[in-house]
């Protein structure tokens, strides 16, 4: 057979460098050009700008996921090669056996994923904020046209003009709604991504300490992920891109590091394949993408990995043979550069305005016993490579890229241990702290106690970690509550307000509805009540307009036997201008909780 070599990486990284340069100081061109006022686009109508601004991005964004599609399908063909060239592995077992033979090795692992999953998956529904006003016209056509874009998807992630970037963020539950409108099928979905994610993670672990771990390094790396705030908020909502960013990031070091490890090509175009769509997800995730492999090079050319060539042992050309995959990840950080100058930039810069949370710089860094636990690692780790003590690895390319990525998150909105956006650096802690306990810990249990001991030992030295954790602010139990309120509370209110409004309406009353700003705003929830006039509070002008039913579009005055649904505005409105004290309270989900609640003008 042919041997495998790496020309396809060395042009993969010579013409997407090139093109992506290319792109890069035209768009740069442009933003000055735009900055200098000589187009005089700032001149234009409002109404003419925006237009200019919507059909500017459809187009960009449509060139976008052309060159995307092109570059994965040039990269799966290169990976279905390199599979068919190298020499193959044994058989692998079938995916139910798979599963089968986990559940026999890992019984107790299974019953505190299958909780999990049941729980999630119980949890789900429509009442999670963004999915009220992406999906909820879902049943509009009677599931016959499903297949469709969703604009308001879509304003979201690519129309918006703010410096934001993420293209393929929430794209996944896109697709998903085509196939599907239950958010229970969305969730299982959600489930595989996190159960893979954890093997995958512990597989890496694994990988590195060379199939020397403990038998209880899965049920660790099980309970110390999912039991994290971080954890509840992206999987427990499932709403925000870091869930499947730190799925793909999970594939990417996995592969990267069985590279590392063995230097099957094919694992290596893997990891590529999987870099490739990280940084789309989150702007900052591009430091995710190329500092392992930033990393590998620095670290293999001053000699710190033994499996690597030193810069000078080899020729130039040998060298950079030697680096084709890592120098074709790092092309990808001008592919980045290039894709946000043109898609966010210069529109941006059209639109004169300032970047979104802005204001959230610096603003706040709250670290968590995790991550104290991760710095401390890196700390420790760079210390004994400085000393020589021991050699680079995957895992340590992945510590300073999660360490960048959280730098750069405290440097655009702050960092907090506690929040969604922290899941993958609190994936990367995880690894952390399953590599000293491999590596520290679980050796010396190996002559003084059997298998079952170690294992008891594991489990309590984790419970033990997550009780401390439980007693600390913004915990996973809190998250979970606070989510699992909130459902209920949205969804309880807006059944009792069905209910009374219907009551009403066969009495023979005028129903007036009243509701002011909130995730309902813009939702047909709100429209498929029974009322005569559906009000709408704007917090900003003061003003009640009428949204739907008699008087459509006019202003409108409060009038006694009104009703007020407060679903979740909240405190905000009494602080924009709403007298509470003219309304009688028919119900409230919570008397300690400021929404969830129907009130009727006296």
């Amino acid at each position: 057979m042919p041997k495998t070599t790496t020309v396809f990486e060395q042009r993969w990284s010579f013409w997407l460098s090139t093109l992506s340069g290319t792109s890069l100081l035209v768009s740069a061109g442009m933003a000055l050009w735009l900055q200098s006022g000589a187009g005089g686009f700032s001149a234009l109508p409002e109404t003419a700008r925006e237009s200019l601004l919507s059909q500017y991005n459809a187009i960009a964004h449509g060139g976008f996921f052309a060159a995307l599609t092109v570059l994965a399908g040039l990269l799966i063909r290169s990976i279905v090669r390199a599979g068919t060239q190298e020499t193959k592995p044994r058989p692998q077992k079938s995916w139910p056996l798979a599963v089968a033979d986990f559940i026999k090795q890992h019984p107790a692992v299974a019953i505190v994923l299958t909780t999990y999953v049941v729980l999630m998956v119980q949890e789900s529904s429509w009442f999670y904020k963004e999915i009220l006003t992406w999906f909820d016209d879902i049943y509009s056509d009677q599931l016959l046209n499903n297949f469709s874009l969703r604009e308001r998807l879509i304003n979201e992630t690519m129309g918006r003009n703010d410096f934001r970037f993420f293209p393929l963020s929430h794209q996944d539950l896109h697709l998903l709604s085509w196939v599907t409108p239950y958010t229970k099928v969305w969730s299982l979905v959600s489930a595989l991504e996190l159960i893979a994610t954890i093997v995958l993670g512990c597989k890496l672990i694994e990988r590195v300490k060379k199939n020397g771990t403990s038998a209880s390094l899965i049920l660790m790396g099980t309970l110390l992920f999912l039991f994290t705030s971080a954890s509840a908020y992206n999987y427990f909502q499932f709403i925000y891109s870091e869930r499947f960013l730190t799925f793909l990031l999970a594939l990417y070091a996995y592969h990267y590091c069985v590279y590392l490890d063995s230097g099957q090509l094919r694992n290596g175009r893997l990891a590529l394949l999987f870099a490739l769509f990280i940084p789309f997800f989150k702007d900052t995730a591009v430091l995710l993408a190329v500092i392992p492999a930033a990393t590998t090079i620095v670290a293999g050319s001053l000699g710190a990995m033994p499996s690597r060539p030193a810069w000078g042992s080899i020729t130039p050309s040998q060298w950079r043979k030697a680096y084709a995959l890592e120098i074709a990840i790092l092309s990808l950080a001008l592919f980045f550069l290039a894709a946000f100058g043109t898609l966010s930039a210069l529109p941006s810069l059209a639109a004169d305005v300032p970047r979104y949370d802005a204001h959230l710089g610096f603003s706040v860094l709250a670290l968590d016993i995790r991550l104290i636990i991760f710095l401390g690692f890196i700390a420790s780790r760079l210390w004994q490579i400085g000393r020589r003590q021991t050699n680079v690895t995957a895992l340590d390319g992945l510590n300073l890229a999660a360490l960048a990525y959280g730098f750069a998150l405290y440097a655009l909105v702050g960092l907090e241990g506690s929040n969604y956006m922290s899941l993958p650096i609190q994936f990367v802690a995880v690894l952390d702290i399953l590599m000293i306990w491999e590596s520290l810990v679980a050796p010396k249990f190996n002559h003084r106690i059997n298998g079952r001991q170690a294992q008891a030992v594991a489990l309590g030295t984790t419970l033990l970690l997550l009780n401390i954790e439980d007693r600390q602010a913004a915990t996973f139990r809190q998250r979970t509550e606070v989510i699992s309120w909130k459902q209920r509370s949205w969804r309880t209110t807006l059944n009792e307000v069905r209910a009374i409004t219907q009551r009403a309406k066969e009495n023979g009353e005028t129903v007036n509805l009243i509701y002011s700003k909130g995730w309902f705003k813009h939702s047909d929830q709100m429209k498929a009540l029974t009322y005569d006039r559906l009000v709408y509070y704007d917090i900003d002008t003061r003003r009640y307009i009428i949204k739907a039913g008699i008087g459509k579009g006019d202003f409108y005055t409060p009038q006694p036997g009104d009703y007020l649904v407060d679903i979740d505005t909240g405190k905000k409105l009494t602080q924009f201008g709403i007298d509470l004290s003219n309304y009688d309270v028919l119900y409230q989900e919570d008397p300690s909780r400021q929404y969830a609640r129907i009130f009727r003008h006296r």
